[in-house]
């Protein structure tokens, strides 16, 4: 369908490619989208188009993005609004259909959730356009009320006046004493840049990047459809095809955490034996994908030790985000734990299984090393407490 609405749109005339495609996924974002298109109404840059992809929204979220249609044709920027025919549950095929059906030189990825500083779109295709560069990474991105999340229905998370203040803006970065000071062109050895993957100088998230469109198709780049942290192969891909690989110290994105997100479990009842499920078929997923993404390399064929650093990156920061995964091993019974073990698994499954076992042992006789030095300390503290 991607394919038949992209090869649709563009066997249409226009007048004017714009420069810039900000592309939106959008599922039940009623009470928060207003902002984030008043975001895009008020940048400096107009050349630019918005393609909004539904998934499926069970609420009034297509009606409240249709009424911003007459704002955006006053500033002839054009709204437009797609529509997946069935819910896929993450925000990757959005994304792909929207590449699919964007006609600007360049993309730009925003969250339903999120915002643009006003000057966003101006800075990033400067730096693009005069770095000739294919990606444009921004080393920050902002965060409202110092990463305290709210609920949407509290006032201050729909007052533009209060969205807009930067003094509700806390810097974020993922290595907050290794800042830039100027953009900088990245080394095209991969060696480089996998130690700036490694090293979190380059984090999941897409929607700090800025991309040229005609980069992405001519490599065939998409989001696959993980249904968590669906952006790392996309963004690891991209940091090993692109030439011009451009890092910057501007932040322009605004990110408005909410706590009845999806991603959020915010300590409500959850159902352990889905949550099981869902997080061992990401774990699944994420490694086929990135076994996927680096056999197209030959570099990692030469190079294991590269491969295996980056599978277990993957991991550790996968596994450290899912807290509520210990819980389904002291409150599933263990009959019922080893069933869904299985299912979760299959022939096909054989290298992360492998990998699965080599990384659980290696991690125990880590905790059996840790436990032995604890004890050690334990009983040298108590020969004190005896001496006194």
């Amino acid at each position: 369908m991607a394919r038949r609405i992209g090869m649709r749109r563009r066997n249409v005339a226009r007048k004017k490619i714009p420069l810039v495609s900000v592309i939106i996924p959008m599922y039940n974002s009623a009470k928060f989208i207003p902002q984030t298109l008043e975001s895009l109404l008020y940048q400096t840059m107009k050349d630019f188009e918005v393609v909004v992809v539904d998934d499926c929204s069970t609420d009034n979220s297509v009606e409240v993005v249709e009424g911003f249609k007459p704002r955006f044709d006053s500033q002839a920027v054009k709204l437009h609004i797609v529509k997946l025919p069935k819910n896929t549950g993450t925000p990757g095929i959005s994304r792909n259909l929207g590449i699919n059906f964007a006609c600007g030189k360049y993309i730009a990825f925003l969250d339903s959730d999120d915002l643009f500083t006003k000057t966003a779109l101006e800075e990033l295709t400067t730096l693009a356009e005069e770095y000739q560069a294919e990606i444009v990474r921004m080393y920050n991105h902002w965060v409202l009320w110092e990463e305290k999340a709210r609920f949407a229905d509290d006032p201050a998370f729909t007052d533009m006046t209060a969205l807009t203040n930067s003094a509700n803006w806390s810097l974020r970065s993922e290595r907050p004493n290794a800042q830039l000071s100027a953009p900088v062109l990245i080394s095209q050895e991969i060696s480089e840049r996998l130690k700036l993957f490694l090293n979190q100088d380059v984090f999941w998230s897409s929607v700090v990047q800025f991309y040229r469109r005609d980069f992405l198709v001519s490599n065939k780049l998409s989001f696959s459809p993980m249904l968590k942290s669906e952006d790392a192969p996309f963004i690891f891909e991209c940091l090993l095809a692109t030439e011009k690989y451009l890092l910057v110290p501007n932040v322009t994105y605004i990110v408005r955490p909410r706590l009845d997100s999806a991603s959020r479990t915010n300590g409500q009842q959850i159902n352990l034996e889905n949550y099981f499920h869902k997080n061992i078929a990401a774990w699944r997923e994420g490694f086929n994908e990135f076994e996927r993404v680096m056999k197209k390399f030959p570099f990692f064929s030469s190079h294991v030790n590269y491969r295996y650093a980056v599978l277990d990156f993957f991991f550790q920061r996968s596994f450290s985000r899912y807290a509520e995964m210990w819980m389904a091993y002291t409150q599933i019974p263990p009959f019922r734990l080893n069933e869904l073990v299985k299912r979760e698994f299959h022939p096909d499954d054989a290298a992360f299984s492998a990998y699965l076992f080599n990384t659980v042992n290696i991690y125990r006789l880590q905790l059996m090393k840790f436990q032995q030095e604890n004890l050690a300390l334990k009983n040298e503290l108590q020969k004190y407490r005896s001496a006194k």
